[in-house]
């Protein structure tokens, strides 16, 4: 189905471009490429894009810091054969809103389209709690809000690479998840995420928090969960930002 949505693809390899043109088309998107980064930032300046999909080596990075004062409002996502290098990682820093590496899990790359589009706070729910995750997930949903599931920590950190997230909920004492570690890793990369930490011990977890570099946490909620709170604290930050 047609989705109206423009994106632009900018990757050297005419035959990868095309490919992801030919994919992107085929779900709905209206996709057009080019094949560097003075072309990319030429096309971006005459027309209007709802996003841009980039390959890091032509450079991209240094393309996505000159495109974000053409285009400030238009979210990219980068794409690499290699890891969250030091660039990625500057990058996504800076408003890159992801960042995928070669070959491209196609699946993964939509869903992370459909969420750098306007529609709602995005949250990531970090938690091995199946029912807690299936009742936030419901509340959510019911305000407009748009989530997604992890339940280990590889995975956790992965997926706030590849998408920017407004909340980050974190359970710190998750049997396939060292909480603070996983937070660790993400505000590395995401140091404005909002993210918000479950703990069976508050206590204890701000005493490790304080021993890390990254401070800044929207706050900690120790079990029992006040439920509504934790709703409610997501739901006023997000609208003091709007």
């Amino acid at each position: 189905m047609k989705t109206n949505r423009r994106i632009l693809v900018v990757d050297d390899n005419i035959d990868y471009c095309e490919g992801i043109i030919d994919f992107l088309e085929m779900e709905g998107f209206d996709a057009k490429g080019v094949h560097d980064g003075f072309k990319a930032l030429e096309t971006i300046e005459e027309e209007e894009f709802d996003m841009v999909l980039m390959d890091v080596r032509m450079p991209g990075v240094e393309t996505f810091q000159k495109l974000k004062k053409i285009s400030p409002d238009t979210p990219t996502i980068l794409m690499t054969a290699f890891a969250v290098e030091s660039r990625i990682r500057e990058a996504l820093r800076n408003g890159v809103f992801g960042a995928f590496q070669k070959p491209v899990n196609n699946e993964r790359l939509i869903c992370s389209i459909k969420k750098s589009f306007p529609g709602g706070a995005v949250i990531m729910i970090a938690d091995d709690d199946k029912e807690l995750c299936s009742y936030l997930l419901d509340r959510f949903a019911e305000k407009g809000y748009r989530e997604i599931v992890d339940r280990n920590q590889e995975s956790a950190v992965l997926r706030a690479s590849e998408k920017n997230f407004d909340f980050i909920i974190l359970n710190a004492n998750q049997k396939d998840i060292d909480g603070v570690e996983a937070y660790q890793k993400i505000r590395d990369f995401r140091p404005d995420v909002n993210i918000i930490i479950i703990t069976d011990n508050k206590k204890e977890t701000e005493n490790l928090i304080d021993q890390t570099e990254n401070k800044d946490i929207c706050t900690i909620f120790e079990k029992p969960l006040d439920l509504d709170s934790l709703i409610e604290t997501v739901q006023n930050t997000f609208e003091g930002r709007n």
